[in-house]
């Protein structure tokens, strides 16, 4: 089979090429072959790469020196012969210089077909060798640019005995340290460069290196800016085939960041250390794959009573301290919620020396880069007190609550005592009315007890009055014995008569100064809680003594001074106080009922109205043996007040002076007129204010005197005042009301009353107010 070749013939004579091609088809060739014989034609055929030209020496346009010359310039590696009759050896020799392949004379054409084949294979020996000195050149510069841009340096040493002779540095040293590779081309240049701390362990570990093997260490170098950086330096021992250690391969790395990267890791790990050791709270991490305990802080042992090497060795040991009642609830959401993140559980747990801690305990999962669960990390936090707070705070908000219901009943008790006031003070003006007039002693006992009722509901009404405004009630010299006394009627008409009821009084108690009506409600309380304590019956005793008490007994009793006493006992058989709760149950709102049946202030109202008076109350008490209750209250000194005379009041008779009564309730009103009329003045009446102006504005040249109710409708008494006193600025009134208010009794005044009167008001306080204002006393 023949070769195909693409010929490039450059011959004037058509003869002479018809002679080459056939030569080469007769040599085995199937030529494929242009001919051309000028220079311009030369070039466009070179642009399409014959695989050989075979070029005559003389044309008459063109050369083949001149053929070689362009040739060559055009440096496309074509084999070239000359093939030419008269062509010399010099002018071969020029040729050849100009990269022509060999030259033959046309009488030798036999030759042609070996001269073409050695020329084929000299050029494809030679683009061979270009391809792989070009395949090498782009590895070469492929490997630079890979070492320019590595972060590593390569370096090779030279091992001469002991010593060690630099022989290669990649270029990427001086990004790496700042130094050329001629730079670091000594030894003394590195030992220079150790950092003074590192380069005795450096130079020794090289040292020992040398022997063979592989090696790395670790070290500062200086970079040419002064600065230090950590390199990490990999070696390896390159022996003869002798086996005698003859280079060192090495690669130094710039491990720099990586070590600030460790230190600002371990700065890290420390901090984490003394926050997890320091906080009050419990931190703990678990690998959930293994079942392991990981890590737990020092609280755990501070919280749990535990050690927690026990809780490593045994990580559901934390579990065994729950209280029995939470640790079904806790172990079922352990093994449920922790893995999905919303464990969050509150629990308690038992101490070693059996102490309960309250706990909250909360868990969130820590998922690797893959989303797989990785680790578990949690706090486990003691709340105790925290808890008894909220407790505390819970106990106060349900006072605070019950403080307000009771404050809104007294707000609504004080709008009722006005009206109250009003009903009771006819009552009273009639009773003293009807003692005068009545002369059968029967009826006057009988007037004489519903006078008495009446004023002990007007002590009701100021004492509802006193509680609802936090003001103090009146004080007056008292004699205890009738207090208990009523009490003990009160008792034995109303306690059930499983209660056998004991009193034991001497003939004379000394005097107190106190509020009446505030101390029959302190006994009233004691005797109420001691027939609760007393449900299926049993003794209820009330005594009292008169008694000192010294320095050395009021020393031990808070809130005691020495001096003379009225001592009032209450006690009962009931089940008695323990003497845990003896302390608490003068806390307000503090109550051992079921709920609904005591408000918790029955105690602590008394003892605040005891203290209020000087004294004091002490308890003695055992469970089932029964309470004692003491009242101590100062006793005081001088006589009993004697009640006024009804003869004094009759002394206070008027002479007939013309009285205006303005009063909207109609009982009031017709009372007050009877009464004063009784004691000798003439009385006009008005049921508001703006018939009191007409009136007054009518007789004003008569009318001595104004009595007023503070509170009615159309007009009340201080517009009814600022209204007469345009009409008289002289004029004197007395203002009457049955809610009395401090500020709206001072607006009053101001506003030119003489006189303010709480109602209900007796004969004696009306009649003595209206002398001493007619008198201007």
């Amino acid at each position: 089979m023949k070769t195909p070749l693409n010929l490039l013939i450059v011959e004037d004579s058509p003869d002479d090429a018809d002679l080459i091609v056939g030569q080469l088809k007769r040599e085995g060739f199937d030529p494929t072959w242009r001919q051309v014989e000028t220079e311009a034609d030369f070039l466009a055929e070179l642009k399409k790469s014959p695989e050989i030209i075979l070029c005559d020496y003389a044309m008459p346009q063109f050369s083949g020196l001149r053929a070689a010359k362009l040739l060559e310039e055009s440096a496309l590696h074509i084999p070239f012969i000359l093939v030419s009759g008269t062509v010399g050896e010099d002018a071969a020799v020029e040729a050849m210089k100009h990269g022509a392949t060999d030259y033959l004379l046309k009488d030798r054409i036999a030759r042609l077909g070996s001269a073409v084949r050695r020329a084929l294979d000299e050029s494809q020996l030679r683009r061979q060798r270009i391809q792989a000195e070009e395949e090498l050149s782009r590895t070469h510069e492929a490997l630079r640019q890979m070492l320019a841009h590595s972060p590593a340096v390569i370096y090779t040493l030279r091992i001469e005995g002991q010593n060690v002779i630099p022989v290669l540095a990649s270029e990427n040293m001086e990004r790496l340290l700042g130094y050329t590779t001629a730079e670091s081309m000594s030894y003394a240049w590195w030992l220079d460069g150790l950092h003074p701390e590192d380069r005795d362990l450096a130079v020794s570990t090289l040292a020992k290196g040398l022997a063979g093997g592989s090696n790395s260490m670790q070290y500062r170098f200086r970079h040419k800016n002064g600065t230090y950086r950590w390199i990490e330096d990999s070696s390896r021992v390159l022996c003869d085939a002798a086996g005698q250690p003859r280079e060192v391969v090495g690669v130094w790395t710039d491990i720099s960041d990586r070590k600030q990267a460790e230190i600002v890791l371990r700065e890290s790990e420390e901090k984490f250390r003394q926050l997890a050791e320091n906080i009050n709270e419990v931190f703990w991490i678990t690998d959930p794959v293994k079942h392991q305990m990981l890590y737990v802080s020092p609280a755990y042992e501070r919280i749990w009573g535990r050690p927690c090497q026990a809780l490593y060795q045994s990580p559901q040991s934390w579990l065994e301290a729950i209280h029995p009642e939470d640790r079904p609830r806790v172990l079922e959401s352990f093994m449920t919620k922790q893995e999905r993140g919303d464990y969050d559980e509150t629990y308690r747990i038992l101490r070693p020396n059996g102490a309960v801690r309250w706990i909250r305990d909360q868990a969130f999962p820590v998922h690797n880069p893959e989303g797989k669960l990785y680790r578990i990390v949690g706090t486990a936090e003691d709340i105790t007190e925290r808890r008894k707070l909220e407790e505390d705070k819970k106990g106060l908000e349900e006072q605070f609550l019950r403080a307000q219901r009771l404050e809104n009943i007294g707000m609504l008790a004080g709008g009722i005592a006005h009206d109250l006031n009003n009903v009771l003070s006819p009552i009273l003006m009639s009773c003293e009315l009807l003692q005068e007039l009545v002369q059968d002693e029967q009826i006057r006992e009988t007037v004489e007890m519903i006078k008495c009722s009446a004023e002990r509901g007007a002590d009701l009404v100021k004492q509802v009055l006193s509680f609802a405004r936090g003001v103090e009630g009146e004080r007056l010299i008292v004699q205890p014995q009738h207090l208990i006394r009523e009490m003990v009627d009160i008792v034995r008409k109303t306690f059930p008569k499983s209660i056998c009821l004991h009193s034991d009084l001497p003939n004379r108690l000394w005097t107190l100064s106190a509020d009446p009506t505030q101390l029959h409600q302190v006994l009233l309380n004691l005797c109420i809680n001691a027939r609760d304590a007393m449900p299926d019956g049993g003794d209820l005793t009330l005594s009292a003594e008169n008694t000192e008490l010294d320095a050395n007994c009021a020393s031990v009793s808070p809130n005691a001074k020495p001096g003379n006493y009225v001592l009032i006992k209450v006690t009962d058989s009931g089940c008695g106080i323990p003497a845990e709760m003896q302390d608490k149950i003068f806390a307000p709102f503090f109550t051992t009922k079921e709920a609904g049946h005591g408000t918790g202030l029955g105690l602590s109202t008394s003892l605040g109205i005891v203290k209020s008076h000087g004294g004091f109350v002490k308890l003695h008490s055992e469970p089932g043996a029964g309470s004692t209750f003491e009242v101590w209250l100062p006793a005081q000194s001088g006589p009993m007040p004697s009640a006024p005379r009804i003869e004094e009041i009759h002394c206070l008779r008027g002479q007939g002076q013309r009285i205006l009564v303005a009063d909207d309730e109609a009982a009031v009103r017709t009372l007050t007129k009877q009464t004063l009329e009784a004691y000798g003045y003439s009385v006009l009446t008005a049921t508001n204010g703006a018939e009191a102006v007409a009136l007054y504005a009518r007789y004003k040249d008569e009318i001595e005197a104004v009595i007023t109710d503070a509170m009615m409708p159309v007009m009340d008494g201080l517009a009814l005042i600022r209204a007469l006193k345009v009409i008289r600025p002289s004029v004197r009134v007395i203002a009457c009301s049955g809610s009395p208010n401090e500020e709206f009794q001072s607006k009053i005044l101001e506003a030119g009353a003489k006189r303010f009167l709480p109602k209900p008001y007796t004969v004696e306080t009306i009649i003595t107010s209206l002398d001493q204002v007619l008198r201007n006393q």
